[in-house]
């Protein structure tokens, strides 16, 4: 996960990747990626604005993970069958 920043936003994307992952995003509020990133309220707005801003972060990292394990497995030149397996797979 790219985070561009320190430790402890680092902590929030990973927290909330993970919630709202499992979760799904609009079940998961703000006090509970604070209390389980163990940051502070102030910590996440300096890092970002609001929910909605750590939304778009956490939709782009996801974007740039797939498309870079697509690119990865296009990379590797199989058939056309191969690779959508290959990408269904992963």
């Amino acid at each position: 996960m790219t985070t561009n920043g320190s430790e402890a936003r680092s902590r929030l994307l990973t927290t909330a990747t993970r919630l709202f992952y499992t979760e799904g995003i609009h079940s998961v509020g703000v006090d509970r990626i604070v209390a389980e990133a163990k940051v502070t309220r102030a910590t996440l707005y300096r890092h970002f604005p609001g929910k909605d801003d750590l939304i778009v972060c956490y939709l782009q990292e996801a974007d740039h993970a797939i498309r870079g394990n697509v690119d990865a497995i296009v990379a590797r030149r199989l058939s056309a069958s191969e690779t959508l397996r290959a990408i269904a797979a992963s």
